[in-house]
């Protein structure tokens, strides 16, 4: 009896551990790979292709004002080799970067005090939704008088640019909050600061990561806007430059070199945000 009964908890634990992990979890390392990384390559190979075709052939004179992938690689390395390329992202990243991180600064506490607070949202709303419509490119000549051309105009116009969302987004997500927690935590007799700090705040998580994305291509939108008219450096200087001497080569170089920018930031802020994803059920 005792040489049959022994094995089968050993047995049951294996089975017990195989049934934690199951196939379709062993199996999907490969499916993400291709999703995530063989699928983006292999369209963006079919689209350097049919581009590289397409200004080859000609069509009437007309990719003269389209550029070419060869003649972009070729335009990217002579801007390495002048060395005029790194000098100007690195100015607009850290603008970029100084005033994103103000804006985030603001925004969050700001956006949390007016969802939490009913007086401060009726007083604060109005002239914030006023100025969130207002055409930032109008408040450029206003900046230039105040701060000059240079690094400190462009952050100002970043901050402008994203701070809207992220204070929108952090109201709303307070606001939006699930009322049944709320009064549960209200039936244990939860005081207001631990309201918050435990129920209202990590419900509005998600939607404060929301804005915090939209914050990132309306501030990247901002340094480049910036840079075009109050500004003698940066990337946006260099696309004002070389689109006056049409160069287009070196202005596609330069628009993908923001649009991956943009991309790479918005793929490390959406892993951030999957790790916030229990939050956004629980909300």
């Amino acid at each position: 009896m005792t040489s049959v009964s022994t094995p089968r908890r050993p047995a049951a634990r294996r089975r017990a551990g195989s049934a934690s992990k199951p196939p379709a979890a062993r199996r999907r390392s490969p499916r993400v790979f291709r999703r995530q990384v063989v699928l983006p390559v292999l369209t963006l190979t079919i689209f350097l292709a049919v581009w590289e075709i397409v200004a080859g052939v000609g069509l009437g004179g007309f990719v003269q004002y389209i550029s070419s992938p060869s003649g972009s690689a070729s335009a990217f390395w002579t801007m390495i080799e002048n060395g005029e390329l790194w000098p100007s992202v690195r100015v607009s990243v850290v603008a970029f970067t100084i005033g994103f991180v103000i804006s985030v600064a603001i925004g969050i506490p700001l956006g949390l005090a007016m969802g939490w607070n009913r007086t401060l949202r009726e007083l604060l709303e109005p002239p914030l939704m006023a100025a969130y419509v207002m055409p930032r490119l109008a408040l450029l000549p206003v900046v230039v008088v105040w701060l000059g051309i240079g690094i400190k105009s462009t952050i100002v116009i970043v901050v402008v640019d994203a701070v809207f969302p992220v204070i929108i987004n952090s109201m709303a997500g307070i606001r939006n909050a699930d009322k049944r927690l709320v009064q549960v935590a209200l039936s244990f007799g939860a005081r207001r600061l631990d309201l918050f700090r435990k129920v209202l705040f990590p419900a509005s998580i998600p939607a404060i990561l929301t804005g915090i994305r939209l914050a990132v291509a309306r501030g990247i939108l901002g340094v480049i806007v910036a840079q075009l008219y109050v500004s003698t450096v940066g990337v946006g200087h260099l696309i004002s430059v070389y689109g006056q001497q049409y160069q287009t080569d070196y202005i596609v170089v330069l628009v993908l070199l923001v649009g991956i920018f943009g991309y790479a930031v918005n793929i490390a802020l959406q892993r951030l945000e999957r790790r916030f994803d229990t939050w956004r059920g629980a909300a």
